[in-house]
């Protein structure tokens, strides 16, 4: 059978092939989840199904599929007809999100093995699909609601996760702010379209466009970013969360990450004081500038607002709306920063 592997999926290690923006999926509790769009195991052409053997030496004998978030690839816990667990997930080769998975692949190749994420223990392409196989991880997503015993392994990943990629075990990832910059600037495009906006939004449309590119100032540095860490991307293991779905290649400051996750945080139930409270404890964001955070606050909320505006991307039909909601968790947490009203 036809089982092609490293070399064509290496290749997506080059600068300047981002997969989507950041920002495609939603926490295990939402009722998205329910719905969400994604091929079953038996679906897959039968010469993907059979290159398993090929590549791991034992073929898939019982598959259980995971719905969580929009994305609309292959997600299942398989077990192998030798007992192994594993977790298989992957692309057809000719869908739009073909470079992000394969992203994924190569990044997750170079990772070292002290980072805390799931093993990769292959990756190929055969009837049609790219495929990747990681470890299995028994345990689920973690909780981000005030309260929830899974907070503190969540924080100790974001302070972890610097120590392990800095300096980038891929050196030549492009900059965080040279990837981010086509879509982080919806402040200044929704004024330029005349959008319609909420209240809030309109009365300082000005400010919001004023900053919204400022954080780029304070970016740079050499450590690979995960750049969309949220409750569906991180699992829980021995009471240790773990970072999964790193199908992003971007490098630059440490408190870009921990900025992404505030809004997550807020969303789970947290006010945006109290995000920020519990971020105290991760080195990377008490080390950044607050006014390039304040910054970043409005860059993400501009991406999300002008984003929700947009068709849905084929085969994630609820993107748009998890937009929405984020850009309303944005505006809170600018609100907060900026003490606008």
């Amino acid at each position: 059978m036809g089982v092609t592997r490293r070399n064509r999926l290496d290749n997506r290690l080059r600068p300047g092939v981002p997969g989507p923006p950041p920002g495609a999926a939603v926490p295990p509790s939402d009722p998205a989840v329910r719905t969400s769009v994604r091929p079953r195991w038996a679906q897959l052409a039968p010469e993907a199904r059979e290159s398993v053997t090929a590549v791991l030496g034992s073929s898939v004998a019982r598959s259980l599929p995971q719905a969580g978030g929009f994305s609309p690839g292959l997600a299942v816990r398989a077990t192998l007809a030798d007992g192994r667990p594993v977790f298989l997930k992957g692309i057809a080769t000719d869908h739009a999100a073909y470079s992000m998975y394969a992203t994924e692949a190569a990044v997750n190749r170079a990772l070292p093995a002290q980072v805390p994420v799931p093993r990769l223990l292959d990756a190929w392409e055969a009837g049609g699909w790219l495929l990747m196989a990681f470890e299995d991880v028994g345990g689920g997503h973690p909780d981000l609601a005030p309260g929830s015993p899974d907070l503190g392994a969540v924080l100790h990943l974001l302070d972890r996760l610097p120590q392990t990629v800095s300096p980038s075990p891929i050196p030549d990832a492009p900059a965080v702010a040279d990837v981010l910059q086509g879509g982080f600037h919806g402040w200044r495009t929704l004024a330029d379209q005349h959008a319609a906006l909420d209240t809030w939004s309109a009365r300082h449309l000005g400010k919001l466009a004023a900053i919204e590119r400022d954080w780029r100032a304070d970016s740079t540095g050499d450590c690979l970013l995960h750049v969309d860490l949220r409750a569906d991307n991180m699992l829980m293991r021995d009471g240790n969360a773990l970072a999964i779905d790193w199908a992003y290649l971007h490098q630059g400051a440490p408190w870009i990450d921990p900025a992404f996750l505030v809004p997550q945080l807020i969303r789970a139930g947290h006010s945006p004081a109290r995000a920020e409270e519990l971020m105290a404890d991760v080195a990377s964001w008490n080390g950044a500038p607050p006014e390039a955070v304040t910054s970043f606050a409005a860059a993400q909320a501009g991406y999300w607002e002008r984003s929700s505006r947009l068709p849905a991307p084929p085969g994630v039909p609820h993107l748009r709306g998890y937009q929405a909601e984020m850009a309303a968790i944005g505006r809170t947490w600018i609100a907060h920063r900026t003490g606008w009203r």
